[in-house]
């Protein structure tokens, strides 16, 4: 057992973590997918004869082990399991700027091997990035080869990225990480890939969003089954003690019910500190991923064919991919990861696309052979696709680097250049694909038609923006936006997902009901992440303790109920996700903020300033409020297919009791 510092916040995280993985309880986990049976049981080494196993654990510690002590945590969780003879974990540890241990040091690469009840340290190297492909392909190579095994499991533990970025964020290396083309350059360096033979049985990610199709397609003729989230992960991260004791108990065990295991000790976990509702865990069939790729390029080049066609389709299939359930957050203030779940985008869009969607669907359901998630991701399809929601070319080319879907690739470049007319590699692909001699040159879109635009009052309470059936095909989305003011200054409160668009005609006008979210009836800034039929969820940047972070709040659409589901950091500029998320706990202090600006400013020259400061208790909750009497303003937002954001003339109103009269 690892000798920890006694430092009373680690403890106390650590106490909580042990809490939840202390008790095997895999048979009560309860999940909202059900397992598919038949393929957990379909691999060749399923056959009930012992082999041996080894697991190389690339654990990356970063900021989540030097300011939390993460890592330190699951390696505690390691070692409370007992190992048989033919089961061996080696790990090697480094990337993070302090060890809340006293076997591992921050100035070195750490080396160590778990076997019986032992963890004992093997190698100590000189000081390495642990975000280097050569990082990496020194550890497999040495485990290879002083550590073969009958089967074997590579675990990557730390941030993720998903398509655009990728994994293992070395904090000593100003955060430098290994892209997706570097992981597979690692691999490469040190196996013979094969798709029908894959030198590993499980290629895992204890990270966030990770499980995308590009990921998928790096590892499937590297690994049998990828197990990755979809979603960030919370700081406990899977639960080392329930998936190794479930190993250790049956060695026997098939790399696809040990994925399994994977995902329900996770889930069990995570539901025990009530951090259940926003997870997604899944395990995919490596050899079904190619299938996978051809009908998700089928999709693509039936959306190129429909570009040719007209090409306001950029617009519907974006609005598309905005009503498909998302990951990491996706708002201007939290951030973006630009990762859609697969599944959910492509039944969004099947109308769209009537040809592809239905194969791409059944490959996809065909290769996710077993998935957990939360009450509020039940769309998860076990998969995620890149979508560019932020517009960040930054973001793109680590997507285009990654990517194996040629006709997608092609979309999204040809979406976020700024030239109007293709390039010449798309359109050579249109023409072999299509025939076609001229393709489409982009819609310019005019500033001039939407900025300020007047909202008018029908009815004696709707606001109504009528722009015309051609300036809304320009258009990607149009949102409900919120401030409070007084002579000089606004408050902006952000937005609301309470428009009635009618896309076919132009026609875009307010279902406003008078409320607004609010922690305790403390109003609250709030962006719309993710929304569908059942429910929508808004991110809340709020101070936790004193520290900036975003509250991911949910409403129920049909009985209008509200949930605090968690807090965390947001995404980075590059598009990766901190896995640290959440819950709050009772004495908590809370700070609120609003975005503070001149009314000769702007959104764009405003700034989050704070307001009311409260502390948790058991009660504490979100919903809707009524608003306060005031004077207060509305606009509608529109972003344009070409990631320009317009805002409507304002509309303000005064609010005096149950009374709301409009200027």
């Amino acid at each position: 057992m690892l000798r920890k510092r006694k430092w009373l916040a680690i403890m106390l995280v650590m106490i909580l973590m042990l809490t939840a993985c202390g008790e095997n309880k895999v048979e009560e986990t309860v999940q909202t997918a059900e397992p598919k049976e038949e393929e957990t049981t379909k691999q060749a080494d399923s056959t009930g004869t012992d082999g041996s196993w080894a697991v190389y654990w690339y654990l990356c510690g970063s900021d989540l082990e030097s300011e939390h002590g993460f890592a330190t945590t699951d390696l505690d969780e390691l070692t409370e399991v007992t190992l048989p003879d033919n089961v061996t974990v080696i790990i090697q540890a480094g990337g993070a700027s302090a060890w809340q241990n006293d076997m591992i040091s921050a100035d070195q690469i750490t080396r160590l091997k778990y076997q019986g009840n032992s963890l004992e340290v093997i190698d100590e190297l000189d000081q390495a990035n642990m975000g280097d492909s050569e990082t990496l392909a020194d550890f497999l190579s040495f485990c290879n080869k002083d550590y073969p095994a009958d089967h074997k499991m590579v675990v990557f533990w730390d941030h993720g990225g998903g398509s655009t970025s990728g994994a293992s964020y070395d904090e000593n290396y100003d955060g430098d990480y290994l892209t997706i083309p570097e992981l597979r350059q690692a691999f490469e360096a040190t196996c013979e890939p094969s798709e029908s033979e894959q030198p590993y049985d499980i290629i895992g990610f204890d990270t966030c969003l990770m499980a995308t199709i590009d990921v998928a397609g790096m590892c499937k003729d590297i690994g049998k089954y990828l197990v990755a989230s979809e979603e960030t992960e919370p700081g406990l991260g899977w639960c080392y003690n329930g998936w190794v004791g479930k190993l250790a108990e049956d060695t026997s065990i098939s790399p696809a019910d040990l994925g399994k295991a994977i995902c329900d000790t996770y889930y069990s976990a995570c539901e025990e500190n009530g951090m259940a509702d926003e997870i997604t865990l899944s395990v995919t069939d490596l050899s079904k991923v190619s299938a996978v790729q051809e009908a998700y390029s089928a999709v693509g080049d039936e959306l190129l064919e429909k570009l040719c066609e007209d090409n306001s389709y950029i617009s519907e299939y974006d609005r598309c991919a905005r009503s498909a359930q998302n990951y990491g957050g996706n708002t201007d203030k939290s951030g973006y990861s630009d990762m859609a779940d697969l599944g959910d985008l492509v039944n969004l869009s099947s109308e769209i696309m009537p040809n592809s969607s239905d194969p791409l669907e059944s490959a996809l359901s065909d290769a996710v052979v077993y998935q957990v998630m939360g009450n509020y991701r039940k769309k998860a399809s076990g998969l995620s696709c890149y979508y560019p929601y932020s517009y960040n070319r930054k973001l793109y080319k680590g997507y285009h680097k990654a990517t194996e879907t040629v006709p997608f690739d092609y979309y999204y470049e040809y979406m976020l250049s700024d030239d109007t007319s293709p390039n010449e590699e798309m359109s050579e692909y249109l023409n072999n694909l299509l025939g076609v001699e001229e393709t489409p040159e982009k819609q310019e879109v005019n500033e001039d038609d939407f900025e300020n635009h007047v909202l008018k009052i029908r009815d004696g309470n709707t606001a109504v923006m009528k722009l015309g059936p051609d300036k809304a095909a320009l258009l990607n989305s149009v949102n409900f936006e919120m401030a409070i003011y007084d002579d000089e200054i606004f408050m902006y409160m952000g937005t609301r997902d309470c428009i009635n668009a009618d896309w076919e005609n132009g026609v875009f006008a307010d279902e406003f009901d008078g409320t607004w979210g609010a922690i305790d009836d403390h109003v609250v800034y709030m962006e719309v992440s993710d929304h569908n039929d059942e429910y929508t969820i808004y991110s809340v940047p709020i101070k936790l303790n004193g520290e900036e972070c975003f509250l991911d709040c949910a409403i129920d659409n049909e009985t209008g109920e509200g949930q605090i589901l968690g807090a965390k950091s947001g995404i980075e500029e590059d598009g990766v996700s901190a896995k640290d998320y959440r819950t709050l706990a009772v004495g908590d202090e809370i700070t609120t903020l609003m975005l503070g600006g001149y009314i000769d400013g702007g959104a764009d020259d405003s700034a989050f300033v704070d307001m009311d400061t409260f502390t948790v208790t058991e009660d504490t909750s979100f919903g809707m409020t009524f608003l306060g009497d005031g004077n207060y303003a509305m606009t509608m937002e529109m972003l344009a297919i070409d990631g320009q954001r317009f805002t409507s003339d304002l509309m303000t109103f005064v609010v005096d009791g149950d009374h709301m009269t409009y200027d």
